[in-house]
């Protein structure tokens, strides 16, 4: 990466984070200025701000700072990720070679879908997504079996981020959006109809926790032309089948820690 594209006041800051944790121990503003080489005026700035966003802990009677609990936080929900990404993959590969079309992993971001796995159809013609990519979550197979299973409180507090959509989809209509969650939530399977991208059809089915939460999900995507109305169904069905096979796995107990 080069160094033109790197913002010095987060790089140090972040340095400021290393060295505190490489310290092992709670550490006085004193020690870690010898440590980074920077003045003490510098140095307690980045403290404050990092001590704000919960980073950094600040223990007021020893004047000293230790790493905050929001490390741990973010620490666990990569680990989360990352457990539920290596589950899914087998299934997923399983999913792809039944139909040899795209398979599509992703969890919320946001107002978005952010891709985490992609198993690529074999075929010459394939979707756009790509791994790190996201996409509107009401325009998506994958946004819309994540947002139809949510409990409401959540999924209230997220929809004054998910308008306007691209496209044009549901006519920024919140009434629309919640009709098409509602259907997605009794037929076990989310549609996208070209809404995302134009001339792809995707088909979407929630993965769950051990507490029945909408955690991630997985969609088969195909150009309209092999992805046909009459196709849907049988497609709908399997791509059902391997989220509750990834459920399942995830609710196994050596998988849930």
């Amino acid at each position: 990466m080069s160094d033109d594209y790197i913002v010095k006041p987060v790089a140090k800051a972040l340095q400021t984070l290393i060295a505190l944790g490489e310290s092992g121990h709670d550490v006085s503003l004193a020690e870690l200025c010898v440590r980074l080489d920077l003045p003490k005026t510098t140095v307690f700035r980045y403290l404050q701000t990092l001590q704000a966003y919960r980073f950094v802990e600040h223990d007021e009677f020893r004047d000293t700072y230790r790493l905050g609990w929001q490390l741990w936080n973010l620490g666990n929900t990569v680990s989360a990720t990352s457990r539920v990404r290596q589950v899914a993959l087998g299934p997923m590969r399983d999913l792809r070679d039944v139909f040899d079309e795209t398979v599509n992993f992703g969890v919320l971001d946001g107002p978005n879908v952010m891709y985490l796995e992609i198993v690529e159809s074999r075929r010459a013609l394939r979707m756009q997504a790509r791994v790190g990519g996201s996409d509107p979550a009401t325009t998506t197979a994958l946004g819309r079996a994540i947002l139809a299973h949510m409990p409401e409180t959540r999924l209230e507090s997220l929809l004054p981020q998910l308008y306007p959509p691209r496209n044009g989809a549901l006519s920024g209509n919140l009434s629309s959006l919640r009709k098409v969650l509602q259907v997605t939530r009794q037929r076990g399977f989310s549609l996208d109809d070209e809404e995302n991208e134009d001339g792809a059809r995707c088909i979407g089915a929630a993965i769950f926790d051990w507490q029945d939460d909408p955690i991630a999900a997985i969609s088969l995507s195909a150009p309209v032309s092999r992805l046909p109305d009459s196709g849907i169904a049988s497609v709908a069905t399997e791509v059902q089948r391997t989220a509750a096979r990834i459920s399942d796995l995830l609710q196994q107990p050596h998988l849930r820690d």
